[in-house]
């Protein structure tokens, strides 16, 4: 098992020395920093909280951030009207200031990609009074930071207004460029009357036409310093590098690509510059599906004398780039910042719209690229297979697989995950945005989670809700079974009533009267979460607009309206599930024990929980050992997580937001919130004591997935709602159109013969029929893991996958480290 950085297998001497200069970490003369800009007035602030709501982590340090950015801002020379301008003219002109006229630009040594600094936070640009009215609605006694802590405190999960996590119109702007969509700003601000040029409508879109010009004008700066560095080089090679940047960047991206290089150099300018307008780094800020929108610049350049290995160097230096996301921590994040958080996911392969596999060679290219660049992290490749995917593919995504600890790509199972975004548009109501015609468009966002390209901003992990939470209060009527502890306080809050009253479970004589008990309890639980979001997600939209974002998703030009405000086409929020095997699991224990079996009551099964199975070990056996378990394609059980997943997911679809009108819809991505959230709510029927891990995402719960990974991958595919036949032909449901994360993890040995090999590659398309949306492999080696969590010095670079992402495995924290040392690696197929 390799110990430090992957030794590079083709690597250009140019691509190597930008790879190497990047893992040199905080030893690096140049790096990407986080910089701080403001008004200069005493009220301002820069840092958001609200978009890290759903990250627990962050929550001590939420005032810091604010404190910290604010002390260390520059003050940046404003407008004489800036005062006069509305909020979202504020923004476009001042964070088109702060990367136009004052980040400084370079050019590294050999980079083919010009665009090096994005990570910024940037002035609210608000007033005083609107500054008060803002720290009110966050910081008072019902705010949101007091109201997502209590929620997340006592067992509920998170929520928050999450910036990125969507697809912007990458393949919309390379086709008419900055011009064509200047010109249609320009055409939808004529057509207003002069009242409506008065109100918001007229300021977003003037705030629209001012950050459209912020990508020519940072593209003309890093021409001049082009020109400028071309003037004085010496070798005639990297002269002739620097004076084809230099066109390139007075060409675009105001003028739409031709080149293969032109295409990337404006996709990147694009893209930075979408991070930077949220002041957010990269997370789920995705390219969409690369290969398809940049194969007609490939075949033109190639056809035109392109060398392959160059296509590759531009590549290479486009990588890195993306890297430099995780400069924004260097100095203060573990492993040089470098925590796999961010996820630039771009997608590959995959069906078009009749069916027929889109795979092309700047498909098998990027794959090389990013085969030879490992285990570098960004950007996150996705690659869609199908029940016909080439050969050539599954050989090589299996090579991969063998050879990467940690797999660096996540699998994405276009029949399942199609179905899905079939069934967002049904329930939804959207038959005219999502249709037969454009379900193969679709990609992956962030982590996994689906949504269309351009014109979708889905809110796909802004909701994240603990499942089990329902049964702990159907145990209490209603009550937590404990009182919530305040480390901060030392004190015990008292219980009292939260959910309905259910009535009291030792009083129900069947399993039905507990199971509509708990259906009542998660509709509970679903609407607090609803009313929960509403609170960040209106203040967003009030205090928080992204106007060079909104110009690159579709919807919010034509109604002039903030892709915050909910101007994009398709308009939803995720609400993603936690905790759901180790619910099913619970439902199951409690049938089996008190009802089926009658092997305890009620009054001892709470008491055993109360006591956290100390004293009770014979009965926390029988309720592991005996009880059916959800992922052994066990009927049973599948049928129970059937009713679970079809509980809370009608529950979501009745609910909308009131502030945007964006629709809720279901999802399933634990993140990392089913180790932390063990810690929070009691033991569970399960057999799970307090203080240890709950399932992870639509995953078996780790160690109870003992009938091998194609039983695993039966339960999964059933409780999103299995096939049906409709006119002789299979038919693929799918109830949840976010997706679902599994994760399967195997021993590297079982690669060891050709036969295998094939098993292996059958299993995936045997998942492709039977399985999910999407599935994440671990080659787990547990003795390698232990290893490194000993000596973590000489295991920097080994990647794992956790949950739709992958990650340093000495960067995620002991409890994590420990789940996947216990996660149950599979020796057959």
């Amino acid at each position: 098992m390799e110990t430090g950085i992957k030794e590079p297998k083709n690597l250009s001497s140019r691509v190597k020395w930008l790879r190497d200069y990047y893992f040199e970490g905080t030893d690096r003369k140049w790096n990407n920093e986080n910089t701080s800009w403001t008004t200069g007035e005493d009220w301002d602030f820069q840092h958001n909280e609200l978009t890290y709501y759903i990250v627990p982590e962050t929550y001590p340090f939420l005032q810091t951030f604010r404190s910290s950015f604010s002390q260390t801002a520059r003050k940046i020379k404003l407008c004489d009207d800036f005062w006069d301008k509305s909020l979202p003219e504020r923004i476009a002109w001042f964070n088109r200031e702060v990367m136009v006229r004052y980040l400084p630009v370079e050019i590294l040594p050999g980079d083919l990609i010009a665009g090096g600094r994005f990570n910024i936070q940037t002035s609210s640009c608000l007033t005083k009074k609107e500054t008060r009215d803002r720290d009110r609605r966050v910081y008072g006694k019902q705010g949101t930071r007091a109201s997502m802590k209590w929620f997340h405190d006592h067992g509920y999960g998170n929520s928050g207004a999450t910036s990125g996590h969507l697809i912007p119109g990458h393949e919309r702007l390379l086709k008419i460029g900055w011009k064509g969509v200047r010109q249609e700003l320009d055409e939808f601000y004529g057509s207003l009357s002069e009242e409506e040029k008065k109100g918001r409508k007229g300021a977003q879109l003037r705030a629209m036409m001012t950050a459209s010009t912020t990508a020519v004008d940072l593209a003309a700066r890093y021409a001049d310093l082009c020109r400028d560095s071309g003037r004085k080089e010496a070798d005639t090679i990297r002269k002739r590098e620097l004076e084809e940047m230099e066109r390139i960047l007075r060409k675009v991206p105001f003028n739409p690509p031709e080149t293969f290089h032109e295409a990337l150099q404006a996709l990147w300018i694009n893209h930075m510059l979408i991070m930077s307008d949220e002041n957010y780094p990269g997370p789920g800020v995705s390219f969409g599906r690369l290969d398809q929108y940049l194969y007609p610049y490939w075949e033109k350049s190639i056809a035109e004398g392109m060398d392959r290995e160059y296509a590759k160097e531009v590549l290479g230096c486009f990588w890195v780039h993306a890297n430099t996301a995780y400069d924004a921590l260097i100095k203060v994040g573990g492993n040089q910042g470098i925590t796999a958080g961010y996820g630039q996911l771009l997608t590959l392969s995959g069906v078009g719209p009749d069916g027929e596999d889109k795979t092309n060679d700047l498909t098998y290219l990027i794959l090389e690229v990013i085969d030879d660049l490992s285990p570098i992290l960004e950007p996150k490749p996705n690659i869609r297979i199908h029940r016909n995917s080439p050969e050539k593919l599954m050989n090589i995504i299996v090579d991969m697989i063998m050879s990467s600890q940690g797999a660096p790509f996540l699998l994405n199972f276009d029949e399942r995950s199609m179905a899905g975004m079939d069934e967002q548009s049904r329930r939804g109501g959207i038959p005219d945005l999502i249709n037969k015609s454009n379900l193969a468009d679709y990609a992956p966002v962030g982590c996994l989670e689906n949504t269309m390209v351009g014109n979708d901003r889905s809110g796909t992990v802004d909701n994240n809700l603990n499942l089990y939470k329902a049964v702990e209060l159907v145990f209490g009527n209603g009550r937590d079974l404990f009182p919530f502890f305040d480390p901060m306080t030392g004190k015990s809050e008292k219980v009292k009533q939260d959910g309905p009253r259910t009535g009291d479970p030792c009083g129900f004589k069947t399993w039905d009267q507990f199971w509509n008990a708990y259906v009542k309890q998660t509709a509970y639980i679903v609407k607090r979460c609803v009313n929960l979001y509403e609170k960040s997600e209106s203040l967003r939209a009030d205090t928080a607009p992204t106007p060079y974002l909104s110009c690159l998703v579709k919807g919010c030009a034509e109604q002039g309206k903030d892709v915050t405000e909910g101007g994009a086409e398709i308009n939803f929020t995720t609400m993603e599930a936690v905790t759901y095997a180790s619910t099913v699991d619970s439902l199951l224990a409690v049938k089996y024990l008190v009802y089926d079996n009658k092997i305890c009551t009620m009054e001892e099964l709470i008491q055993a929980l109360k006591d956290n199975w100390k004293g009770h070990e014979i009965l926390q056996a029988k309720a592991k050992n005996k009880a059916p378990k959800f992922g052994v394609d066990d009927y049973e059980a599948d049928r129970m997580g059937w009713e679970v997943m079809k509980a809370w997911t009608d529950e979501v679809w009745k609910h909308k937001t009131k502030s945007t009108n964006r629709q809720f819809r279901p999802g399933m991505l634990s993140w990392n919130y089913w180790v932390g959230d063990g810690f929070i709510l009691p033991a569970s029927p399960d057999g799970r004591p307090k203080g240890t891990f709950f399932s992870n995402a639509i995953c078996p719960v780790t160690g109870m997935d003992v009938n091998g990974p194609t039983s695993n991958s039966n339960s999964v595919g059933k409780v999103l709602g299995g096939k049906e036949l409709v006119d002789g032909e299979e038919h693929y449901v799918n109830i949840l159109p976010n997706g679902a994360s599994h994760t399967i993890s195997f021993n590297p040995s079982i690669f060891g013969t050709e036969a295998n090999r094939n098993k292996f590659k059958a299993f995936l398309k045997g998942y492709a029929r039977n399985g999910g949306t999407a599935l994440q492999i671990n080659m787990i080696d547990s003795n390698t893991l232990k290893e490194a969590q000993k000596n973590p010095a000489d295991y920097r670079h080994l990647l794992v996958r956790v949950t739709g992402y992958n990650a340093y495995f000495v960067s995620i924290g002991r409890e994590l480290q420990d789940e996947l040392i216990a996660r149950l690696s599979h020796d057959k197929i």
